[in-house]
């Protein structure tokens, strides 16, 4: 008698007690230091991160691959005969369409008069399919746009580590950046 009362008790207090579901956890990305090497391709050379490679394409056009963060910067290389308006009217319409999904468009530009080297980059905010786009011009006939994209669902809050760390890339490749046969 003694046993089953002590067995009622447990079970009387142990359905008061407050447990509260495990929440879901999320994969914290270890980077490495980023290391840079020039790499010099078609007319131009810029730094690029040792923890990425290049993947040629026709027509000086490429992809800067990140295997580890599954993610590629595709290149596109244009070169503007008499045709600079419509390639960068092009180049806002492609913007204008990835914009739809963001909740926030961030710009930023840089220009070096010295190299020739003008560009604008565009961060969005949001699970927008294409987190950064940028181009890089010098203005007169050489114009190369890029787009960044991840091998995954856009889930911005999850993909903002690895977005911060190719920004930084980015940054570099653009500040580095140098139309070498000019």
């Amino acid at each position: 008698m003694a046993l089953r009362l002590l067995f009622l008790l447990l079970i009387i207090s142990s359905c008061d007690s407050n447990i509260l579901p495990k929440q879901k956890g999320f994969f914290a990305p270890d980077f490495t230091f980023p290391n840079y090497k020039i790499l010099e391709y078609c007319n131009h050379s810029f730094k690029l991160n040792n923890a990425s490679k290049i993947i040629a394409k026709p027509d000086c056009n490429y992809e800067i691959e990140y295997d580890e963060l599954n993610a590629k910067i595709y290149v596109s290389s244009i070169i503007a005969d008499n045709n600079f308006d419509l390639i960068s009217k092009k180049f806002d319409e492609k913007v204008f369409n990835n914009s739809e999904f963001a909740d926030q468009i961030l710009t930023s530009e840089y220009s070096n008069q010295y190299k020739d080297v003008f560009s604008r980059v565009y961060f969005f905010v949001g699970d927008a399919p294409s987190n950064i786009q940028f181009f890089i011009t010098d203005s007169m006939q050489n114009f190369l746009s890029a787009s960044l994209l991840f091998d995954s669902k856009p889930n911005y809050d999850s993909l903002l580590p690895y977005i911060h760390y190719i920004r930084n890339d980015i940054k570099k490749i653009i500040e580095s950046f140098d139309w070498s046969n000019k």
